[in-house]
C-alpha cells in the first residue's frame, strides 16, 4: 500500500511540467527528421539515441526529485518507510524509461526483422536511461540537505560517462565508470547493433549498483536525522 501511494506520486511528479513528455517528443521529431538532416548511418543514428535517451532520463529524473522536495515532504512523513521510498523510485525508473525506450526505438525506424536486433536496441536504450536515474538517484541529496555535494556529483558522473572509454588517463580505471561512452565508441567500430549486448548488460549492472548505493546512503542519512 505504502509503495502504491509513493509510486502513484512519483508518477505524477515526474510528468509534471511537462519537461519529460516535452524532452522526448523533441527526442522523436529529431529522429524522423535525421537522416534527411544529416545523413547518418543507423549506428551512428543510435549512438545520437542513446545519448539523447541518457539525457532525457537523467533531467527528467532530476525534476522528479526536485518536485519531490517541495510537494512531498508531508506525504513522507506520514508513510515514513525508507524502503517504501526506495521501491518506489526504482520501479519509477524502470517504468518510465522502458516507456522511453520502446517509443523512441518504435519511431527511431531501426525495427527490424530481426528481433534480436529490436530487444538489444531497446534494452541498450532502456540501460543507459536507468543510467541517467541511478545517476540522479544517488545525488538527489542536491535538491534536499547537501545541494553542492549532489551538484558536483550529478557533474563529475556526467563527465565521466561520457569521457571514460575517450580520455586515454581513464582507460586504466575504465570498468569503474559509468559504460555510456564504452557503448557509443562500440558502435563506431561494430557492424551491428547486437555487438553492444554485453556492454548494455554492464550498464544495466552499473545502474542497479548506483540505486542500491543511493538506497544504503539514505537510509544512513534517515538514522543520523
Amino acid at each position: 500500500m505504502k509503495i502504491r501511494i509513493l509510486l502513484k506520486s512519483y508518477l505524477q511528479l515526474y510528468f509534471q511540467n511537462f519537461l519529460y513528455l516535452t524532452m522526448l517528443f523533441s527526442i522523436i521529431a529529431f529522429e524522423l527528421l535525421a537522416n534527411h538532416l544529416l545523413e547518418i548511418g543507423n549506428l551512428k543514428k543510435f549512438s545520437l539515441l542513446l545519448i539523447a535517451m541518457f539525457i532525457l532520463s537523467l533531467f527528467s529524473t532530476m525534476n522528479l526529485y526536485y518536485n519531490d522536495s517541495r510537494q512531498n515532504k508531508y506525504l513522507k512523513q506520514k508513510i515514513n518507510s525508507h524502503w517504501a521510498d526506495w521501491s518506489s523510485q526504482l520501479l519509477v525508473a524502470v517504468i518510465t524509461n522502458l516507456f522511453s525506450s520502446i517509443l523512441i526505438f518504435i519511431f527511431s525506424l531501426l525495427l527490424r526483422d530481426n528481433v534480436l536486433v529490436d530487444f538489444v536496441g531497446i534494452l541498450g536504450l532502456f540501460s543507459v536511461g536507468f543510467l541517467g536515474s541511478g545517476i540522479a538517484t544517488l545525488f538527489q541529496t542536491q535538491w534536499y540537505d547537501h545541494s553542492t555535494v549532489g551538484q558536483i556529483g550529478v557533474l563529475l558522473f556526467i563527465y565521466l560517462a561520457f569521457s571514460g572509454s575517450v580520455v586515454n588517463i581513464l582507460t586504466a580505471v575504465e570498468w569503474l565508470l559509468p559504460p555510456l561512452s564504452k557503448i557509443i565508441m562500440t558502435l563506431q567500430v561494430t557492424s551491428s547493433i547486437t555487438k553492444i549486448f554485453p556492454i548494455v548488460g554492464q550498464t544495466l549492472l552499473y545502474a542497479i549498483i548506483l540505486f542500491f548505493i543511493s538506497g544504503l546512503v539514505y537510509k544512513k542519512n534517515r538514522k543520523n536525522a
